[in-house]
């Protein structure tokens, strides 16, 4: 199973990598669709990687953040695909227009905007659970890293709230979702853990 995760994880980063250096080119081709649904095989990749962790470093301390690392990933699974197959209908079967502008914006946002935030939220749970278990094993390095992605949390929480709140408060109304900043924290973040169960194991 280890080996399988590994070349699965590795193969997600490669798809990530590509999605990265032709993103540009799929947005002027208008390839939504297909960008959200190299997304969702992306995270499909991964989806092993929280229970491969939890046999690995065989902690009970890890048991609640491989729960939440799993819901992390299945959830960005279900949500890019739902707005890949949104996409595609907009893009390809409204012709006559049965879905206005505002209405697709309407499906669009539920499926994004603040499910992603808050979704993004479980993975930083995760990453405080695992430099919890690092630390335990006297991993002081894996357990510093995994200690600043959950750091990430009030980020996510923030842009969460602001987005949830009718009276915004403006301390969240400062922290702006930035999508270059989620992309390469997140890139960053299983290029870390795939490197250490390929070069740890």
């Amino acid at each position: 199973m280890l080996f399988s995760t590994m070349l699965l994880g590795w193969l997600g980063i490669l798809i990530y990598l590509i999605i990265i250096s032709t993103y540009q080119k799929l947005m002027n081709s208008n390839e939504y669709a297909f960008l959200h649904l190299l997304m969702a095989i992306m995270y499909a990749t991964w989806l092993p990687l929280p229970i491969v962790l939890f046999q690995l470093l065989d902690s009970n301390v890890l048991i609640v953040g491989t729960v939440f690392g799993t819901v992390y990933l299945v959830l960005l699974v279900l949500g890019m695909t739902l707005q890949t197959g949104h996409i595609v209908f907009i893009t390809k079967f409204n012709e006559t227009d049965a879905i206005t502008d505002s209405q697709a914006n309407y499906i669009m946002s539920t499926l994004s905007h603040p499910y992603e935030s808050v979704v993004n939220i479980f993975k930083c749970v995760w990453a405080i659970f695992l430099g919890l278990t690092f630390w335990q094993n006297e991993e002081v390095f894996m357990a510093s890293l995994m200690f600043l992605f959950g750091l990430f949390f009030f980020y996510y929480l923030f842009i969460a709230l602001d987005a949830s709140l009718i009276k915004r408060i403006k301390l969240f109304e400062k922290m702006k979702a930035n999508s270059f900043l989620v992309n390469f924290e997140t890139l960053f973040f299983f290029v870390i853990l795939f490197s250490y169960i390929t070069f740890k194991f």
